[in-house]
């Protein structure tokens, strides 16, 4: 009996790649009869994740083949690999709680061996269930919760502006496409260039677009006493053009150090490039993006930053 139980439960584990396989070929050739799966969302009222469970519909025509299909969309469906692995779990446990004797002297020696393959059977057996659950619990429709967009407090500005350094740029009009591109493909509302002066030996505003705060003396300048740890790592020997991602902007260093951006913005993508020309006033410069929502910049977003901020250092002036 035993071992019928895990007969089965080993069967269904390693059919539902074949099943799934099956069923894939059947749709991509699908019939008008048959219908695709449809979706069950739970937790609907929270709009801020989703789980969804797929649930074959019945063939509007009932023929062999569409039964046929029903039946394997079934078997391979999330929401039954789901149930019949956790099936087969309380199965195992069950049998296994019900075979057990406390009564340890009274175990005799013959069954001893039989107990220790019965023991062995019931880990297969949760494995093989429990291979099962994963199957289905992998194949689930997840929608993560998404961070809460909100209204930046600052003054949108028309066009780039540009602080005294701007005389030393080769082609301006470039550097204002590469502003206005960054927020137009990126998920950034603000966007700022920060160039450090050798000279003065400190972070200087270069350029920004986008939405600022209302005062002016924020972002025209970074203010006295301001430290910048976070710019100031990107100065350091060996740490090369490695950007900085805060996905979720603190107080603490990131929101103090970006004075010069919204003051409730929520994520800040810091991309660092060289200046081309040794004789340059600057020697270091970095792309600031700013984003009205924490955790929405993508691999694909970061690497064409790092693309643009590379062309970036090669439009300076001696």
């Amino acid at each position: 009996m035993h071992l019928k139980k895990i007969t089965i439960i080993l069967a269904l584990a390693n059919c539902q790649a074949f099943l799934q396989a099956q069923t894939s070929q059947r749709y991509l050739a699908a019939s008008p009869d048959v219908q695709l799966p449809s979706k069950t969302t739970l937790f609907a009222e929270n709009k801020k994740g989703s789980v969804q469970l797929s649930i074959p519909e019945l063939p509007s025509t009932l023929t062999p083949t569409s039964v046929l299909d029903y039946i394997l969309s079934l078997l391979t469906a999330d929401f039954s690999s789901i149930a019949l692995g956790s099936i087969g779990i309380l199965l195992a446990l069950s049998n296994r709680l019900s075979s057990i004797d406390y009564e340890a002297a009274s175990i005799a020696t013959n069954q001893a061996a039989e107990m220790g393959m019965q023991s062995r059977m019931d880990l297969l057996a949760v494995f093989s269930a429990g291979a099962v659950l994963l199957n289905g619990v992998s194949k689930l429709d997840v929608t993560s919760a998404l961070a809460e967009t909100v209204i930046l407090e600052g003054k949108t500005l028309e066009g780039a502006v540009y602080t005294e350094g701007s005389a030393t740029l080769l082609n301006q009009d470039l550097v204002d496409w590469a502003l206005e591109a960054v927020r137009n493909s990126t998920p950034a509302k603000s966007a700022a260039i920060l160039c450090y002066s050798k000279q003065d030996l400190r972070w200087e505003i270069f350029a920004l677009d986008g939405i600022v705060p209302f005062d002016d003396d924020l972002w025209k300048a970074i203010p006295d006493g301001v430290a910048t740890p976070i710019l100031d790592r990107f100065l350091k020997d060996g740490q090369g053009n490695k950007e900085t991602y805060l996905p979720t902007l603190q107080a603490l260093p990131g929101r103090s150090e970006v004075s010069y951006l919204p003051q409730n913005t929520q994520e800040v993508l810091m991309t660092p490039f060289d200046i081309s020309d040794v004789n340059c006033n600057y020697g270091k410069a970095a792309l600031v993006l700013g984003s009205d929502t924490a955790k929405t910049f993508t691999p694909r977003d970061v690497a064409w930053c790092q693309v643009l901020a590379t062309r970036l250092g090669d439009l300076w002036l001696k």
